[in-house]
């Protein structure tokens, strides 16, 4: 089995990968300790994509390099293509020719799609949020106290669009049902978003479940982060400020009303359970014990890759 070593690695990473796309949203999802540091909640959910990519690529890379660096495996590779090529061309009969090609068109076609469908999604992520920032520019009016544009709309609305500049758009009606506190709160909450870049960490995710809808991770990881996203804002938002302020601001501005997809809207998602646990309080020793779990499970899932991969290639001493 000498020369097998990076292929067995292989398998072992694409193991893992699949268990790890499998397993982590049962774990991830709808935990509340992942609510009392959303930050090291968007941070782990960020680390199993990461490992989980990281893992299967890894594979293809080890897969190549021991195709290219063992003789033996290189010998009967070497001979699967001249047996599929000799298939391709009709040697074995035209059944067995369409065989070969269609599955040389399968493969190819699978990895092309998949990596041009994550290409493809993240561009039009990019362009549909530029596109909304200047249309909200276009049609809104600028207003310097706030720094953020107005719109003449019937709705409730306050959210942020990662353009160029980035644009938080306020609704008169919102503008109106805000007293001071509550405007200065919520406002405070639509800068934190673009502050951390939040549309990138939405724009991932959304590319990487509208590419592999069939991967758990992914799907369930673009949920997610959409709703830990906003707790990282509410926190920003409610340093130095009165809490109540950001929930009166956020029930205030609930109302079924259709926001662009893009952007990163203060009341759109998870309302009720954000403003329960604005108004509740942790302990420090479960704060502390939360933060320490996380981290060492961002930890685990950025090293588990190279941990088996590097088991079964012998560069671990065990």
């Amino acid at each position: 089995m000498a020369g097998f070593g990076g292929l067995e690695a292989a398998v072992c990473l694409i193991g893992y990968g699949i268990v790890v796309a499998v397993l982590a949203p049962r774990v991830l999802a709808h935990r509340r300790h992942l609510d009392r540091a959303p930050t090291l909640g968007v941070t782990v959910w960020l680390a199993a994509f990461v490992g989980v990519l990281v893992a299967w690529v890894a594979a293809v890379l080890l897969v190549a390099a021991d195709v290219l660096l063992s003789p033996d495996v290189r010998h009967v590779v070497d001979r699967c293509v001249a047996s599929f090529c000799a298939a391709a061309l009709g040697a074995h009969g035209t059944v067995g020719q369409w065989l070969a090609v269609g599955s040389a068109v399968v493969l190819v076609a699978g990895t092309v799609g998949t990596a041009f469908g994550l290409s493809r999604a993240l561009l039009r992520f990019r362009a549909r949020t530029h596109r909304h920032a200047d249309a909200a520019r276009l049609l809104g009016r600028h207003d310097d106290a706030l720094g953020a544009v107005i719109l003449d709309v019937p709705e409730r609305v306050v959210y942020a669009i990662a353009g160029r500049p980035p644009t938080i758009v306020l609704s008169r009606p919102a503008l109106r049902a805000l007293d001071e506190n509550q405007l200065a709160v919520v406002l405070a909450h639509e800068r934190a978003h673009l502050t951390g870049r939040h549309h990138l960490v939405r724009g991932l995710s959304s590319a990487l479940a509208r590419v592999m809808p069939r991967i758990p991770l992914f799907t369930a990881g673009h949920r997610e982060l959409a709703r830990l996203v906003e707790m990282c804002a509410d926190d920003a938002a409610i340093r130095g400020r009165d809490a109540r302020h950001l929930v009166s601001a956020l029930l205030a501005l609930t109302a079924p009303v259709s926001i662009p997809g893009s952007a990163l809207a203060a009341a759109a998602t998870g309302v009720i359970r954000r403003a329960e646990r604005l108004m509740s309080c942790p302990s420090r020793g479960a704060l502390l014990w939360t933060r320490v779990l996380l981290t060492a499970g961002s930890v685990a899932l950025l090293a588990g890759p190279v941990a088996a991969g590097s088991v079964l290639c012998g560069v671990l001493p065990f």
